[in-house]
């Protein structure tokens, strides 16, 4: 793997990650970046200031739970305390907000216990992710919430490569075309660095990424 390198967010000034040169494997494809949003995960200030950027752009929907995925949930709970705030005004103010995360069962499927599936149900659900790359999580998570009874209301991702699901846009701090030169191939087909003969410099994880 290479150095990193810092890219700030057109979206706000104020936030920044990390793009990691290398050959990375994840659930769904390979990229040939590792893009890094633990500070914004972790770090207080950065957390709240993402959390804001994203609640702008749901102000005027309903919504009644979060659904965070990917380490998330710190940013969600400042989403859901941005939207809830009277003072601010908009269509939730003053709302109780619901935050789950869903389990995984033995197929990868993610799922609800039984005394949680009254945050999803009837309910109207914002997804959120750390990294829509190829989209795959957002449509797990689409069909996990539909099957529990829910409506989604929305998509957001703090790095995503693609820009709509569903119609519905996916709304994100950082785009691919903020990295230079980003792609990510589906596994074992087209990646170049699997045709070259390079070995993976790590495994991306939900929680971050494991050198190999």
């Amino acid at each position: 793997m290479q150095q990193p390198i810092r890219i700030i967010s057109r979206v706000n000034k104020r936030l920044y990650a990390d793009a990691i040169p290398g050959h990375f494997a994840t659930n769904h494809s390979h990229i040939n970046y590792y893009i890094d949003m633990s500070e914004l995960k972790h770090n207080y200030t950065l957390a709240l200031e993402a959390a804001r950027s994203i609640a702008f752009h749901f102000s005027t929907v309903s919504v009644d739970t979060i659904l965070c995925l990917e380490g998330t949930e710190y940013i969600g709970a400042f989403i859901a305390r941005e939207l809830s705030n009277a003072g601010l005004g908009g269509m939730n103010a003053g709302k109780d907000i619901y935050l789950v995360e869903p389990d995984s069962n033995v197929n990868g499927q993610f799922m609800f216990a039984d005394n949680l599936h009254h945050m999803i149900e009837h309910r109207n659900v914002l997804i959120l992710v750390t990294t829509a790359s190829t989209g795959q999580t957002l449509w797990q998570a689409r069909e996990c919430v539909r099957y529990y009874g829910g409506r989604v209301a929305g998509y957001s991702a703090l790095f995503a490569n693609i820009s709509e699901l569903d119609g519905m846009p996916v709304i994100s701090l950082f785009s691919g075309a903020d990295f230079p030169h980003y792609h990510n191939f589906v596994r074992g087909k087209d990646c170049p660095a699997c045709a070259a003969g390079q070995p993976l410099d790590a495994i991306v994880t939900p929680r971050g990424y494991t050198k190999l």
